[in-house]
C-alpha cells in the first residue's frame, strides 16, 4: 500500500491522518540525540536516504544554517562522513565553544559515543564551516548597508537583493515613468523604464532566484587567450575574496583575485535630465592592478534586452524572435557607440533599448570595437559561465532575437594603475516625446555619452541621487537607543517607501509579471507625502493624486489597475475609497483646500470631460455609499475587496455592467433614492473604509463651508455605523462579509462566531484580522467590543510570527474557486501573517490604546502593538536568517504563519503602514493647525529623541517618561517649546526656517 508523505505543512498532514507524514530531519536528529541537544540549541540536519530514519546533522551553531549541505558538497568531507552513517547510525557533528575541536557523535542506547579520531584536514574543513556559518547572512553596517560575502550560501531568493530607483521628479508623469531595477548580490536582475516596459529582460521561469536573465549586467576578463574572471562566479579558483554591499539606491560589488586584480562594480540609475534617454542604468567597472606586472586584459560585457511583447513569449516564441533583429550605432572611427535591438512593427518602435560602453584608461577614452548579438553563437557548446566564443566576437548582426548583446574592448592596466569602464543600459522612448522619430536613439545616446564621458560626471550623478535621498529622509529621524532600529527607520524604511511610491508592487525579485499600478498602491503615498511635502514638493503630491483621480469614472467606481490606460473598472470595490483617505491626509497636512477645486479628466468619458477633485469625491461616496450597496446597506463585495483573493460572488457585475443595470432599474422604478437591487455579498471591510471616507469628506465639506453636504455625510456615516453594529457585529467579532444569496439562510455571514464556515472544528467560527483593524480605525467599535475582539485575536490569530490574516476557512462551501483556498493553510491570504494587515492592526491598537477609558485594556493594546512591530522589523531576519529568510533591509509582504519564513514580494503596504504606526506610537501628527504630540511608548522605554523637518522649520523633540504606562488621556505631559511651557500638547507649525526644541515629559508633576 502506498503511503503519502508531505514534507510541507507536516503538522496539518498529521492532523488530517496521513500515516506517514514526514518528520523533519532536524526533529529526527533531536530525537536521536535528545540526551545532549537542548531544545534551544540550533541544529541542521539532512536525511541520508528517503526512508527518513537516519540523519546526519550539526549542532553548536549560532543559528540554523545549511552546514551539512555545505559539507556534503565537499568530496573529502563527504567521503569521510558517508561510511559513518552506512551502518544505519545517525551522525551528529558538534562544535564546541572557544575554538576547541569539533566532535563526531553517534547514538548509543540511552547515551552517546564519540568518534576517537578525525583526520586533521577534515577537522579543519568542518571547523571552518562552523566558524564561517555565522557570517553567511552578511552584516548590516552602521549606515544600514548589507555587507555580503559572495561565496556564502543564500538564505532565500529575497535575502541578498537590492532595489534601485531613478528620479524623474519634475518631469512628466513620474508615477509611470520613473525607472526601477532589482539587483541581487551578483548584479543579476531586471530593469524597467516606464510602466512595465523591460529594458533588461526578466527571466520567465518558476525559480524565484532568477528575476533577470542570467547575462544581465555580467562581464568576463580574458588574458593571454584565457578566461581569468567571470562576474557571476565568485567561487572560481582565481577569486580570493568577493563582497557585495547593498546600500540605499546603489550596489557596490568587489572582488580580489589571486592573480593580483581588484575588480569593483558600481550599479545605480541615473537621475533624469532634459534631452537624455527616458531611463538609464549605470554599471561602472573599475580594474585595479595590484600585481607585479602590466596587465593586458580583454573585457566582454553582456546582457539581454527586454522583449517588446513579453506576453507573446507565452504564445509564440518564434514570432517574438522574427519580429526583432540587432542593430549597432557606430562612431566615425568604426567603434561602437551602442548596440540596440530593432523591432519591425511600428507599434514596437516607440521604445528603443540600447547598451553603450565607455573605457577610461589613464587620460585616454575609447569605445568597444567588437560585438555579438546572438546568444547561441556567443555561448556555443559552452555555458554562460564559460562561453565558447569569448576570445573573439563575431561582429555579425543577428537577423532574429532574442535581444542578447555582448560588447568587447581591450583594456591595458599598468602595474599599480587602474582603468574604468562605464556601461550605460537604457531606453529611448516616444511615450512622452512628441518629437520622437527614427533619429532619437542616435541623438539621445550621443548626448548621453557626451554628458557622461567627461571625467567625474558619472560620480556626480550618483552624488545628486544620494543627496536627493538624504534630503527626502531628513523629514523624520529617530534616536531610540537601539542602533539597528534607528538605522532601519532613518535609512532603509524611507527608501522603501520612496521606491514603492512610483511603481506597482509587482516589481521586485520574485514578481516577474505585469501587475499594474492600482488604487491599493496609493496607500504608499500615505507615508511618502509627508517626506515630499517637507522637501517643498507639495506640487508632486498633487500631481500624483490627480493621476489617480483621473482613473475614477463619472459614476464613482475606479479602474482597478492602470498604466497608460485603465482596466478592470469597478471590479474591486475598495479602490476609490483609498483615494479619499490619501486626499484627506494631503489636505490635513497642508491645509490646501484650493486643491479640491482643481480639475481632472473623468475616466471613460468620450469626449473627455473634467470635474473637480471635490466632485470626484462626491461621486465616489454616492457610488460606494448609496448605490453599490446590499440589503444591509453596506458596500457590495464585487469581484473582491482589499483582500483580492476573497472572491465569493462569481456572477458579480463590474462597474460599467452595474451602472447599466442601475440605469435600467431607474427606468423601471424612477426612484433615484433606491440603491442597486441585488443578492450580492456585502463587504464589512469596505463598510469600514466607507465610514473613514465619509468622515474625512465631511470635514472637507465643513472647511469649504458646504454645510448641507457635510450634514448629509454625517447622516450617512451615522446610519452606516448603526447598520454595522446591527448587522455585522456577531457577539464576539465583526463579520467580514454578509451573504444575501442563500434564500434558506444556510450561510448568513463569513467571519465571527457561528458562521458555520470554520475549517478547524476547535474554532467556533472564522475570524478575519481586518474586521478588528478597520472597525477601530473607522471609529465604529465600542470599547467593550474592542476588548472582546482583542481576546479573540490573541486566542485565535496570534502566532509567534505575528497575527494571521484569518483563521482556517472552509472556502469551498461558499466559493467555487477562491484564491485564498488555493493556498495551503499558513500561506498568504489563507492564514498567512499578512504584515500589511498586521501593521493596520498596530495602527488600530495604538489608536485605541490612546482613547479607551480602561487603562488595563489600553496597556494590553499597546503591548500587543509593539510586539507585532518588533516581529515585523526586517533586520530581525539576521537573528535566524536561514529560517526567517526575507530581506534584512526591506519589508516583505507576509510570513508563513507555521514556519515564520518571510515570503515576498518585497514591495508591500507593510513598509507604509509600519511607518504610519511608528509615527502614531511616537505621537507625531502634523496638521495645518499645528503639530500634535500624543506618544504612547513601551513601559520600559524612558526616552526617545526625534528630529522633525517640515521643510519650513525643524524640531528637535525629546519624549521622556518614567517606567510604566503613560498616555496623554490620563496625564497631560509637561510640554516645553524652546524652553517655555505650552498649555496643551499641540505646538505651532512654524515657517521661520529655525530649529525649535521640544520636550514632552510625563511624570514631571
Amino acid at each position: 500500500m502506498l503511503e503519502l508523505a508531505s514534507r510541507l505543512h507536516t503538522a496539518r498532514a498529521r492532523d488530517a491522518g496521513h500515516k506517514s507524514a514526514s518528520l523533519s530531519a532536524d526533529r529526527v536528529l533531536r530525537q536521536h540525540f535528545s540526551m545532549i541537544l537542548p531544545d534551544s540549541m540550533p541544529v541542521d540536519a539532512q536525511f541520508v536516504d528517503s526512508s527518513e530514519r537516519t540523519v546526519v546533522g550539526a549542532a553548536g551553531l549560532a543559528f540554523k544554517a545549511p552546514v551539512m549541505a555545505y559539507l556534503l558538497k565537499d568530496p573529502e568531507a563527504f567521503h569521510f562522513l558517508k561510511p559513518l552513517w552506512q551502518e544505519g547510525m545517525s551522525v551528529l557533528i558538534m562544535s564546541h565553544p572557544r575554538g576547541t575541536p569539533v566532535s563526531v557523535i553517534f547514538p548509543h542506547g540511552q547515551e552517546t559515543r564519540v568518534l576517537k579520531h578525525i583526520p586533521q584536514a577534515i577537522q579543519e574543513k568542518i571547523g571552518e564551516a562552523f566558524r564561517t556559518a555565522s557570517f553567511w547572512a552578511g552584516t548590516l553596517n552602521d549606515e544600514g548597508h548589507h555587507v555580503i560575502d559572495l561565496k556564502s550560501p543564500s538564505p532565500g531568493p529575497h535575502f541578498f537583493v537590492n532595489l534601485l530607483l531613478g528620479n524623474r521628479i519634475g518631469f512628466e508623469k513620474p508615477l509611470q515613468t520613473t525607472p526601477k531595477s532589482v539587483v541581487d548580490r551578483l548584479g543579476h536582475g531586471s530593469f524597467r523604464s516606464h510602466a512595465a516596459t523591460q529594458v533588461l529582460a526578466t527571466r520567465w521561469d518558476m525559480r524565484p532566484e532568477e528575476n533577470g536573465f542570467p547575462a544581465n549586467r555580467q562581464f568576463y576578463l580574458v588574458e593571454d587567450g584565457r578566461q581569468i574572471f567571470y562576474s557571476a562566479a565568485p567561487n572560481d579558483s582565481n577569486v580570493e575574496w568577493a563582497q557585495a554591499v547593498h546600500a540605499q539606491n546603489r550596489t557596490r560589488i568587489t572582488y580580489r583575485t589571486h592573480c593580483g586584480l581588484e575588480i569593483v562594480r558600481l550599479i545605480f540609475l541615473l537621475p533624469h535630465e532634459d534631452g537624455l534617454p527616458l531611463a538609464s542604468e549605470v554599471q561602472s567597472i573599475f580594474l585595479f592592478n595590484h600585481s607585479n606586472r602590466d596587465r593586458h586584459l580583454r573585457l566582454v560585457v553582456t546582457g539581454m534586452f527586454g522583449a517588446a511583447s513579453p506576453g507573446a513569449l507565452q504564445e509564440d516564441v518564434v514570432y517574438t524572435n522574427l519580429a526583432m533583429q540587432a542593430s549597432v550605432l557606430k562612431r566615425s572611427d568604426g567603434s561602437i557607440a551602442a548596440i540596440s535591438p530593432n523591432y519591425n512593427s511600428a507599434w514596437n518602435k516607440e521604445d528603443v533599448r540600447f547598451h553603450a560602453m565607455v573605457v577610461h584608461q589613464g587620460k585616454r577614452l575609447f569605445f568597444p570595437d567588437e560585438f555579438c548579438s546572438d546568444y547561441n553563437e556567443f555561448v556555443g557548446r559552452g555555458t554562460m559561465e564559460h562561453p565558447e566564443c569569448l576570445l573573439h566576437l563575431s561582429n555579425r548582426l543577428a537577423r532574429k532575437g532574442p535581444g542578447f548583446f555582448a560588447l568587447a574592448a581591450n583594456v591595458d592596466v599598468p602595474i599599480g594603475d587602474s582603468a574604468r569602464v562605464d556601461n550605460f543600459t537604457g531606453l529611448v522612448s516616444g511615450k512622452l516625446d512628441p518629437a520622437f522619430d527614427d533619429e532619437s536613439l542616435s541623438e539621445q545616446v550621443e548626448l548621453l555619452l557626451d554628458r557622461y564621458s567627461a571625467e567625474g560626471e558619472v560620480d556626480r550623478a550618483l552624488e545628486r541621487s544620494l543627496e536627493f535621498l538624504d534630503r527626502y529622509s531628513r523629514h523624520v529621524q529617530v534616536d531610540t537607543g537601539n542602533p539597528r532600529f534607528d538605522q532601519y527607520f532613518n535609512r532603509n524604511l524611507p527608501f522603501q517607501i520612496l521606491y514603492q511610491t512610483f511603481l506597482s508592487r509587482s516589481f521586485c525579485q520574485t514578481q516577474k509579471g505585469y501587475r499594474e499600478i492600482g488604487f491599493r498602491e496609493i496607500q504608499d503615498l500615505f507615508a511618502s507625502m509627508p517626506y515630499f511635502i517637507s522637501m517643498g514638493h507639495s506640487w508632486l503630491v498633487k500631481d500624483l493624486l490627480k493621476e489617480w483621480a483621473s482613473q475614477i469614472y463619472e459614476f464613482g467606481y475606479a479602474n482597478h489597475n492602470f498604466y497608460w490606460k485603465g482596466k478592470e473598472p469597478g471590479e474591486f470595490s475598495d479602490d476609490a475609497l483609498w483615494f479619499v483617505q490619501a486626499l484627506d491626509i494631503y489636505v490635513n497636512h497642508t491645509g490646501d483646500m484650493a486643491f479640491l477645486d482643481e480639475q481632472r479628466d473623468i475616466a471613460g468619458s468620450d469626449p473627455t470631460r473634467q470635474r473637480s477633485i471635490y466632485e470626484t469625491v462626491k461621486a465616489i461616496l454616492r457610488y460606494s455609499g448609496e448605490i453599490s450597496i446590499g440589503k444591509h446597506r453596506l458596500p457590495l463585495l464585487d469581484k473582491a475587496d482589499w483582500n483580492d483573493t476573497l472572491r465569493l460572488d462569481y456572477d458579480y457585475l463590474n462597474g460599467p455592467q452595474k451602472e447599466a443595470a442601475y440605469n435600467q432599474q431607474l427606468e423601471s422604478h424612477h426612484d433615484p433614492s433606491k440603491p442597486f437591487e441585488s443578492d450580492y455579498s456585502e463587504s464589512v471591510m469596505n463598510a469600514f473604509l466607507l465610514k473613514v471616507a465619509l468622515d474625512a469628506a465631511r470635514k472637507m465639506a465643513s472647511r469649504r463651508g458646504d454645510s448641507a453636504y457635510a450634514e448629509k455625510l454625517e447622516a450617512l456615516a451615522d446610519r452606516l455605523r448603526r447598520d454595522l453594529q446591527q448587522h455585522a457585529w456577531k457577539g464576539n467579532f465583526f463579520a467580514r462579509v454578509l451573504f444575501n444569496r442563500y434564500a434558506d439562510g444556510r450561510y448568513a455571514y463569513l467571519g465571527a462566531r457561528g458562521d458555520d464556515l470554520s475549517a478547524d472544528p476547535a474554532i467556533d467560527g472564522t475570524y478575519f484580522l481586518n474586521s478588528f483593524n478597520w472597525s477601530i480605525l473607522a471609529d465604529v467599535a465600542t470599547e467593550e467590543q474592542i476588548g472582546i475582539m482583542l481576546n479573540v485575536i490573541r486566542d485565535i490569530l496570534l502566532t509567534p510570527h505575528g497575527l494571521k490574516l484569518c483563521s482556517p476557512v472552509n472556502y469551498s462551501a461558499v466559493s467555487e474557486r477562491g484564491g485564498s483556498g488555493e493556498y495551503f493553510a499558513g500561506d498568504r491570504e489563507n492564514g498567512g501573517v499578512f504584515k500589511h494587515a498586521n501593521m493596520m492592526g498596530v495602527a488600530a491598537m495604538l489608536k485605541a490604546a490612546k482613547t479607551v477609558k480602561d487603562r488595563n485594556l489600553a496597556a494590553e493594546l499597546r503591548d500587543l502593538a509593539y510586539r507585532i512591530v518588533d516581529l515585523v522589523m526586517p533586520f530581525r531576519t539576521m537573528d535566524d536568517p536561514f529560517v526567517l529568510c526575507g530581506n534584512p533591509r526591506f519589508c516583505t509582504q507576509y510570513n508563513n504563519s507555521e514556519t515564520g519564513e518571510n515570503v515576498g514580494p518585497l514591495l508591500s503596504g507593510t513598509a507604509t503602514w509600519l511607518w504610519l504606526s511608528l509615527m502614531a506610537a511616537y505621537g507625531i501628527k502634523i496638521t495645518a493647525e499645528g503639530i500634535e504630540l500624543d506618544p504612547i511608548l513601551k513601559d520600559i522605554k524612558q526616552e526617545i529623541r526625534l528630529s522633525l523637518n517640515t521643510g519650513k522649520a525643524s524640531y528637535r523633540v525629546k519624549i521622556a517618561k518614567p517606567n510604566g504606562f503613560c498616555r496623554v488621556r490620563d496625564e497631560m505631559p509637561l510640554v516645553q517649546l524652546d524652553g517655555l511651557p505650552v498649555a496643551s500638547n499641540r505646538i505651532p507649525l512654524f515657517k521661520d526656517g529655525k530649529v525649535h526644541r521640544v520636550n514632552v515629559v510625563f511624570g514631571s508633576g
